[in-house]
């Protein structure tokens, strides 16, 4: 029987450009990424939004950033609330939950060579 050689390979890295929610950024990260506002409580499935605009009437404990996400798997991946990271890769926008965002990026390298996504 002959023998098997094996190539290391790696995975290619992905280099995103992400901010987490804030109370602080909540609406200028939701105009940032073109979002509009959602209601937790009396409009879970964000069938009515909120401008952005209407900054007087939004608090992030109470609202979620519905984004236009690139092919989500569930409902709650268009929905940013508070400490969700959104991500703005090649392909559009993705939405993580902190402990998610944790578990898989690494904060990039100064001066790596890679161009992040305009």
């Amino acid at each position: 029987m002959g023998t098997v050689e094996t190539v290391r390979y790696v995975r290619k890295p992905l280099y995103v450009e992400a901010i987490q929610v804030t109370p602080e950024n909540f609406a200028d990260v939701a105009r940032q990424c073109e979002g509009s506002i959602g209601d937790k409580e009396n409009d879970p499935n964000g069938k009515q939004t909120l401008p952005v605009d209407i900054i007087e009437e939004i608090n992030p404990s109470k609202h979620y950033i519905l984004v236009r996400v690139h092919n989500p798997q569930s409902q709650r991946q268009t929905k940013a609330m508070l400490g969700d990271w959104i991500l703005k890769t090649e392909r559009g926008y993705k939405i993580y939950t902190d402990r998610a965002f944790k578990d898989n990026f690494d904060l990039a390298p100064l001066g790596d060579p890679q161009e992040l996504p305009a």
